[in-house]
């Protein structure tokens, strides 16, 4: 799979650790932010902040097994939309980013927001299937509402690269 300029990953947070295939969710990305580590391209990670997930609670940090690195970016949302008063619009502007890839939580809300918002603002946005999850409802499991919205976002708002075999 291409890289893109930036990787953003989206609310790898403690508080969402029980979503559907969380543990495995991580494993992949941490090969992606290993690829853009060793590539030197720029990676962002956005931290949900609200009253289920308080700022400086254990559900509010980031997963500790995410490979962070010291000059990665963090910002801290207040709100579903990664772009809405964060400062992440003007900092993929600043390093002259034209393509975002988009991993983590939680799949119909913060990860479907950040590809509509940042397709709108002209950014490239690409993923591979598989990548974010959310958890499962009475109507729906988690991987149903992932593959729709993965089928939503392909060739409308995103590039949406198959899974590795």
């Amino acid at each position: 799979m291409p890289q893109a300029d930036v990787l953003l990953v989206i609310d790898v947070q403690n508080g969402l650790s029980q979503a559907a295939g969380y543990t495995a969710l991580v494993d992949r990305i941490n090969e992606r932010l290993d690829i853009y580590h060793d590539e030197e391209r720029p990676v962002i990670f956005m931290q949900h902040t609200d009253d289920e997930m308080t700022y400086g609670s254990d559900a509010w940090r980031l997963d500790t097994r995410l490979h962070r690195q010291a000059d990665d970016t963090v910002f801290l949302k207040y709100h579903t939309d990664s772009f809405y008063e964060t400062g992440l619009a003007d900092r993929l502007h600043h390093i002259l980013a034209e393509s975002v890839e988009v991993c983590g939580l939680q799949t119909e809300y913060c990860v479907d927001t950040a590809f509509r918002v940042g397709h709108d603002r002209g950014f490239d946005m690409i993923t591979t299937a598989g990548m974010s999850t959310t958890f499962d409802t009475p109507e729906l499991s988690a991987a149903m509402i992932r593959k729709h919205h993965e089928g939503i976002w392909n060739g409308s708002f995103a590039t949406v690269y198959p899974a590795a075999e």
